[in-house]
């Protein structure tokens, strides 16, 4: 089974995430990392992090056939331009950064030709990342949640100038890794689309009750797990890895 080849720009929890799943999809994917020990660490996050490939055979979801078969089909490297040559897509998922991502978005478009190229970034504006190429039609948003290999919602982001071709490619990937999708316009001047803009409300608010005195956190999570059966609470969330600004 073998689809396309797919670059993925940062081996960090989503980007490894990201390409763990596309190999298991059949996609034949180049992970880069800018130095040889953060690509050995991407590599191992694959393989032994949190559900990653040992998670999947221990669970019963993968054989160790199919894992191996997985890790022929990722290829780890520190170099951008072999790493997208003749590939089918790019996918950045370096730090949530927008002067990061600009850079990195300004390197690929040295190194690319007309592929799309999607950011997994959960809320900056797709135009503006897009103005750090010379062609924003191929820029539009694809917003994995983490843990990606579990979370099935993918956000699709398309700026005016982005290319219905764009989007419909990265309709056709979610698809294909039978996930969820929601496509929706850019909107300039807010920090999130769907699911983080109503988050943040919800943590704005839970931070809120805790300050007055009203509740303790624990009371706070407990209230909206048990209440409306949320998988985790918004600061027992924060206390596994998600940050709040």
């Amino acid at each position: 089974m073998s689809r396309d080849t797919a670059a993925v720009v940062g081996g960090g929890i989503m980007g490894a995430g990201i390409a763990q799943v596309l190999a298991r999809n059949g996609y034949d994917v180049r992970v880069r990392e800018i130095n040889e020990e953060l690509a050995e660490e991407a590599r191992e996050r694959v393989i032994s992090g949190n559900y990653g490939l040992d998670d999947a055979v221990s669970g019963g979801y993968l054989s160790e056939e199919e894992k191996a078969e997985t890790l022929e089909r990722i290829t780890f490297t520190t170099d951008l331009a072999a790493a997208t040559d003749g590939t089918d897509f790019v996918i950045e998922a370096v730090t949530e950064n927008l002067a990061i991502k600009g850079q990195v978005f300004r390197d690929l478009d040295e190194v690319t030709d007309d592929q799309p190229l999607y950011s997994n970034t959960s809320g900056f504006s797709v135009t503006a990342i897009a103005n750090a190429v010379s062609d924003p039609s191929r820029v539009a948003v694809t917003h994995f949640f983490n843990p990606v290999p579990v979370m099935d919602m993918v956000e699709i982001v398309r700026a005016p100038e982005t290319d219905d071709a764009v989007v419909e490619r990265a309709e056709e990937l979610i698809d294909e890794l039978d996930k969820t999708r929601v496509t929706i316009d850019d909107a300039p001047g807010t920090y999130g689309f769907i699911a983080n803009r109503c988050h943040a409300a919800m943590r704005e608010e839970a931070q809120q009750i805790v300050d007055e005195g009203i509740a303790t956190e624990d009371q706070v999570d407990k209230a909206l797990e048990d209440g409306y059966n949320l998988p985790v609470g918004p600061f027992s969330l924060r206390g596994i890895g998600e940050e709040w600004d």
